[in-house]
């Protein structure tokens, strides 16, 4: 319910005397308020029809952005900005909503779905006192707040946007209800998947993949990893209960938990959808999802299960095409890492190699660089375990050991299908070492991964598979090690100096007494970055070039510290070096180069 205080001039007044707007703009949304909330409300009566919200009233907010005003610094004015605005202007603090750090529990046993979306309202936390702290988006509705006082005795208010408010509630009460009308569903019986199940004598329900529950809380909870831009979903059984994390930006986040009954069902639903044999819960599964969202986009899952403990735990790899298939300058290149590796890429033969941990982006560039390099012109062919992403711009093959096709078999046919590029997923053993080189040597250009922690000690890897040094020397282009590291948050990316035993931990000699201050930055937190003082990650590249220097180092069994100074001496940033000129020119905070690049001596 909204004041007669609270009114469109009033919030337009605020926002002029904080700098957000000019009084030519108050007076603009003022000579055409009318105009305005009519065509707001005729579309929240075209959005209650499509049962798309429920409550059509407009507030002074809604007038004022829907007139699309820009700021003074040209940036166009956001429900956020003006929400924190009318916060201060009337004491109350200002809220941003992450889903991540909510309790579901909380907001579904205090209100009911309905009262929640028709008065704008949510309990966020709940302190050790007793006290709950609601998010309202109107500070004038006294009914409300009257209302809540009666529903709990101790509370205290804030201020959120409307918008993040009723996503919450939809994100929020769509699952927790789709997993509470499953969980009713469900009689508790023997639990053979748990290995210490207790027993209890009562009638087994099984509630089926297909039901509707389970149907919904499974789509609720792949929208929400797909918003949130998860690289990865865990869904782990536990003894009394199942936990769902997500994986953003490296960092594993608790989102879910729910009742043990209810674990199997939706575990259930999501093999069904990967094809996966829904009855085998005793040995590990792989399987792959693709999912259409409303607005065509289209992304891939990669699920595993494997028996755990307590039951079987499901992990689905999200692969984003958005996020796969980028151009090679979006991957955090410096100019003369990216020359040396479209030079590798431009070969017409040879042999490419990517090397690091798992999770430092290997397949992103892999990808990346197949795309650049696919034309009507070229035949490129992948040889994946498993196929990450699929593509229609590349003949993939799948590896599959049962039936004998390994890595080396698959590539030994390939060589008979006219192939210009080969990308092989992994060189782990002799034999597709050995048909690697073999396919380099003769007139192929091959793309593939090896583990080792930075670039000159895939040489070292190459000769311990028992390939001739003389055939590295005359096939191995260049060799790239990666990692991935998170950015720092650029809404809240804040300057900072370098204090001396950071720059002794870098190497960097600061002579005594000097009064000379390096310059870093970090992420004091915000509500973009959900308060971590990271948002997005980008590479850091160690790319070694063979020339004519390094194949005679090569070829005279080097070790892999000689080829690393003969590189060095030739122009190659090490990963370390490469991670310290990140911090410097403020794309990464001291303490994520250092976690990250740990095993590179900092």
């Amino acid at each position: 319910m909204l004041s007669r205080d609270y009114t469109v001039d009033y919030l337009a007044g605020i926002l002029v005397r904080d700098g957000l707007l000019t009084e030519r703009q108050r007076a603009d949304v003022a000579r055409h308020e009318d105009a305005l909330r009519k065509k707001l409300v005729r579309r929240r009566v075209a959005e209650i029809q499509a049962r798309r919200t429920a409550q059509a009233e407009v507030s002074p907010v809604d007038v004022i952005l829907s007139a699309g005003f820009a700021m003074p610094d040209g940036k166009l004015l956001g429900e956020d900005r003006v929400m924190q605005s009318l916060a201060a202007a009337t004491g109350l603090a200002y809220m941003k909503l992450d889903p991540l750090k909510l309790d579901e529990r909380l907001i579904t046993e205090t209100m009911s779905r309905p009262f929640a979306r028709r008065h704008v309202c949510l309990p966020v936390r709940k302190g050790e006192d007793g006290v709950v702290t609601f998010a309202i988006d109107n500070p004038f509705d006294a009914e409300l707040k009257e209302s809540l006082r009666r529903l709990v005795p101790g509370l205290e208010f804030v201020l959120s946007s409307k918008t993040d408010i009723l996503r919450v509630i939809t994100d929020v009460y769509g699952f927790r209800k789709a997993v509470i009308a499953a969980e009713a569903k469900i009689s508790t019986g023997v639990e053979i998947g748990n290995l210490e199940q207790l027993v209890r004598l009562s009638e087994v329900d099984d509630l089926e993949a297909t039901d509707k529950h389970v149907v919904s809380a499974v789509e609720f909870l792949l929208r929400y990893a797909f918003d949130q831009r998860a690289s990865d979903i865990h869904i782990e059984p536990k003894r009394e209960e199942a936990v769902v994390r997500l994986r953003i930006d490296g960092v594993l986040h608790t989102i879910y938990r729910m009742p043990i009954v209810v674990h199997r069902a939706i575990v259930s639903r999501l093999k069904t959808l990967a094809r996966m044999d829904i009855s085998e819960r005793r040995r590990p599964q792989d399987g792959r999802v693709k999912t259409s969202a409303s607005d065509g986009r289209e992304t891939e899952l990669r699920v595993s299960s494997v028996p755990v403990a307590f039951g079987e735990k499901l992990v689905l790899r999200v692969f984003d095409p958005q996020t796969l298939l980028l151009d090679l300058e979006q991957l955090g290149f410096f100019e003369s890492e990216l020359g040396a590796w479209n030079d590798f890429s431009s070969r017409s033969h040879g042999l490419v190699l990517i090397t690091g941990p798992t999770g430092s982006g290997k397949t992103t560039t892999l990808y990346s660089t197949l795309r650049m390099i696919t034309s009507p012109e070229v035949n490129v062919t992948t040889i994946e375990d498993p196929i990450e992403l699929v593509s229609e711009a590349f003949n993939q093959i799948l590896v599959q050991p049962k039936i004998g096709v390994t890595f080396a078999a698959a590539l030994r046919n390939v060589l008979r299908q006219d192939p210009d590029v080969i990308m092989v997923g992994e060189i782990r053993d002799a034999e597709t070492a050995e048909m690697a080189v073999q396919a380099a040597l003769t007139g192929h250009l091959v793309f593939s991964t090896l583990h080792t922690n930075d670039a000159p000690s895939a040489v070292t890897r190459l000769q311990d598979l028992g390939v001739p040094n003389f055939l590295i020397a005359s096939t191995l282009v260049g060799v790239m090690a990666q990692r991935l590291v998170r950015k720092i948050c650029e809404h809240c990316k804040k300057p900072t100096s370098l204090t001396p035993a950071q720059a002794g931990v870098l190497g960097i000699a600061v002579p005594a007494g000097s009064s000379r201050s390096l310059p870093i930055w970090y992420g004091e937190g915000c509500s973009h970055c959900r308060n971590t003082g990271f948002y997005g990650r980008t590479g850091v590249f160690e790319v070694m070039t063979v020339d004519a220097g390094i194949q005679r180092l090569i070829a005279a069994g080097a070790p892999a510290d000689e080829l690393r100074r003969e590189a060095v001496a030739n122009g190659m940033v090490t990963l370390r070096d490469a991670g310290i000129r990140k911090l410097a020119l403020g794309l990464s905070s001291f303490d994520e180069i250092v976690r990250t690049l740990a095993d590179q001596g900092l």
